[in-house]
């Protein structure tokens, strides 16, 4: 799942999508798995902007992966 947000960086990405992709599950299925995940990546990989990547919650849609670079 990683893999995918960063190879999207910048790009929303829908929660049916990452489902898909990611667990092979097709429709809207009332699950948590993905929030579970991300929040999980978000914590692990420290993913709160203090490094300069966000990865950011859109409601109702999916989630983004801002990177801020920052000049030299």
């Amino acid at each position: 799942m990683v893999s995918l947000l960063f190879a999207h960086a910048g790009e929303l990405l829908s929660r049916a999508h990452l489902l898909e992709i990611v667990w092979g599950h097709k429709g809207d299925i009332a699950t948590r798995t993905v929030d579970t995940h991300v929040s999980r990546l978000r914590r692990k990989l420290e993913l709160d902007g203090r490094h300069g990547i966000k990865l950011q919650s859109i409601y109702q849609h999916g989630y983004r992966l801002d990177v801020q670079l920052t000049p030299p």
